[in-house]
């Protein structure tokens, strides 16, 4: 299957500004990075979305939803939300596995799955699936081939 990484557009956080709790919303260059996504994304036909529970990667995805008029499920999963402050590294390394063994038994090699996520989640993932240390900018989009 082909994987679409996408981190979360620009929080208020990111921004360095002080937000109570879930609060943390997309600022006006994080909802243009959401926008910018939706489009590139626009011709590939996506056959499901994952994403976090949180309002930065909520509003992420409906940007994306905002220029599609195609039908696909769309699974909000607490395995590709932010790392915790109590998770240490192999914790968060064991949930990203669980979830990316999750996906070859759900989807075929065929499909073009999308998972809207933050940095930690998405770097764990590419270094599981590919061996790579990587950090995703705001916005930012990778694609890899996974499973079968």
């Amino acid at each position: 299957m082909k994987l679409i990484l996408i981190r979360h557009g620009e929080s208020a956080r990111n921004r360095g500004y002080e937000v109570l709790g879930e609060e943390n919303n997309l600022t006006a260059v994080g909802v243009k990075q959401a926008i910018e996504v939706g489009a590139e994304l626009a011709p590939k036909k996506i056959s499901a979305i994952y994403c976090s529970q949180t309002p930065r990667c909520e509003q992420t995805m409906d940007e994306i939803l905002r220029i599609r008029d195609d039908s696909f499920p769309i699974h909000f999963s607490r395995l590709v939300g932010p790392k915790m402050k109590s998770e240490n590294y192999e914790k968060l390394k064991a949930r990203v596995e669980l979830f990316l063994d999750d996906l070859k038994y759900d989807h075929s090699e065929e499909d073009i799955v999308v998972v809207i996520s933050h940095q930690m989640v998405i770097s764990m993932a590419l270094f599981l699936t590919e061996g790579k240390q990587e950090k995703l900018a705001n916005g930012e989009i990778r694609e890899i081939m996974f499973g079968n």
